[in-house]
């Protein structure tokens, strides 16, 4: 037989001598490693899912927000205008998530139009008026103001200082006030948002309020609700519109397009 032949011959057949190697059994070792794997896997997913949600909920909803508020601040022009030639009833009551007023922070470089009502639903893309009390701004008592504590919103609320300007525009004035006091409270400390928060008299409250307050409200810290974050200004000027917009908010007007 040639050696061409017995190498074709030979090509069935195993080789002797060549031992297969053993197939190795999962130990419990194994399993607990591999139970510990997918668990991490699912909660690292999970993690990553949550940290999206996270990100959308503190940044993504600001388009939402930005706009709403242009929705906002057309209808609150254009209610205004409505009312120029007719005058509410001394009964009439806002609508909840109707346009009330417009609120500027100069210091922020933030404004938005203030809608009535402060439910979720009202204040979800917006700041909103308490109506627990009467109030108007610029008028007698305590102009209260809640908004969620996101970008865009009240998110740094906190950086406002004493002496910082808060200015509100109804349909006939700009009022400016200036930023007196600012403090972390419990939700249950409602007393913030009555006509005169810093009249500790039993009853004082029942009479007409004589000053002028503007309170503005959010979750604290960021993040949380535990507790609330409290910054009240008082009135320390009256601008009429046809005198043009205060100083401190001059370059916060609205841009018309036209060209000097």
């Amino acid at each position: 037989m040639s050696t061409t032949e017995r190498q074709s011959h030979g090509r069935g057949r195993s080789p002797r001598g060549r031992r297969r190697k053993p197939v190795r059994r999962a130990t419990p070792g194994d399993v607990v490693r591999a139970i510990v794997r997918f668990i991490g896997e699912i909660l690292l997913t999970a993690g990553l899912l949550m940290l999206f949600y996270a990100s959308y909920e503190v940044y993504g909803s600001g388009w939402e927000t930005d706009r709403e508020q242009e929705q906002l601040a057309q209808g609150l022009e254009e209610a205004w205008a409505a009312t120029e030639d007719t005058e509410q009833g001394p009964d009439s009551e806002p609508l909840p998530g109707s346009a009330d007023s417009r609120l500027y922070v100069p210091s922020l470089d933030l404004d938005w139009v203030v809608v009535n009502g402060t439910t979720q639903q009202d204040i979800l893309y917006s700041p909103g008026h308490y109506t627990e009390y009467p109030s108007t701004p610029g008028g007698p008592g305590n102009y209260a103001i809640a908004a969620h504590r996101t970008p865009g919103l009240f998110w740094d609320l906190d950086l406002l200082e004493n002496g910082d300007v808060l200015v509100l525009e109804d349909k006939d004035n700009f009022y400016t006030y200036e930023v007196i006091r600012e403090e972390t409270v419990l939700p249950t400390d409602v007393w913030v948002i009555e006509p005169d928060p810093f009249d500790d008299v039993e009853g004082a409250g029942e009479g007409e309020p004589e000053n002028s307050y503007i309170t503005l409200t959010t979750c604290a810290p960021k993040l949380n609700n535990t507790h609330r974050l409290i910054v009240w200004g008082e009135l320390v000027e009256t601008t009429p519109k046809s005198e043009g917009m205060p100083d401190s908010i001059a370059h916060m007007a609205p841009d018309t397009g036209e060209s000097e």
